[in-house]
Formats: structure tokens, C-alpha cells, sequence
């Protein structure tokens, strides 16, 4: 007597909400006096990763105060990566400080739809 044998295979399907989205990553470069792109898109709820590089020749830090992003301060040439979700929409400003106080010059806008 032969004896058939039956394989199954058994697929999952994993269904994603159509609004799920990835990461965004954003390079910021601060300079003298300027920080580079002075305005950031995103949207509420994605995750957005920001790798900030010091341009300049002095010390700067890189500031988000509405979504408690706060860097340590970066010597020239340093870099650090911070990410954040922004749970609220609207226009937030960010900056690098010096004891607290935004440099002259070195301040941006974060626009969250």
C-alpha cells in the first residue's frame, strides 16, 4: 500500500496599515551662523532620524526643544545622530544654543503635517 503524503504550506500574509510609514532621515550640517536645511519636513507619528554634522570651527548643538531633542555640543568636525518622533503637527523651531541662548543666525523650522 502506498502512502501519500500531503504538505501543506502555510503563508502568512501580515497586512500593514496604509498610513504605516518608515524612518525619515534628514542630514543637517551646522555652520558659523548657519545651520543647513533651514527647514525640515515631516509628518505626525514617522520616525525621524537626523544625523547632524559641525561644519563650523567653534563648538555648536543642535536643539528641538518641542520634542525634547537636545544634543551634546559638538566640536568641528564632530557628528552625533538623534531621532524623535513628533507626535503633534505644526511649525517648531530648532537651533544650536550657547548656555541656553540660540546662536545669532542658527535657527531652523521643523514643519510637521
Amino acid at each position: 500500500m502506498r502512502v501519500l503524503r500531503l504538505c501543506t504550506t502555510v503563508m502568512v500574509v501580515v497586512f500593514l496599515p496604509f498610513s504605516a510609514t518608515f524612518a525619515q532621515t534628514v542630514q543637517v550640517t551646522l555652520h558659523d551662523g548657519s545651520i543647513e536645511p533651514a527647514v525640515i519636513q515631516s509628518t505626525k507619528g514617522q520616525e525621524v532620524r537626523v544625523f547632524i554634522q559641525n561644519r563650523g570651527t567653534t563648538v555648536h548643538n543642535f536643539v528641538v526643544p518641542n520634542f525634547y531633542v537636545f544634543t551634546q555640543n559638538l566640536q568641528p568636525g564632530g557628528q552625533v545622530n538623534v531621532k524623535f518622533t513628533p507626535d503633534k503637527t505644526g511649525t517648531f523651531p530648532f537651533y544650536s544654543d550657547k548656555k541656553g541662548v540660540p546662536e545669532p543666525g542658527m535657527r531652523g523650522s521643523l514643519h510637521v503635517r
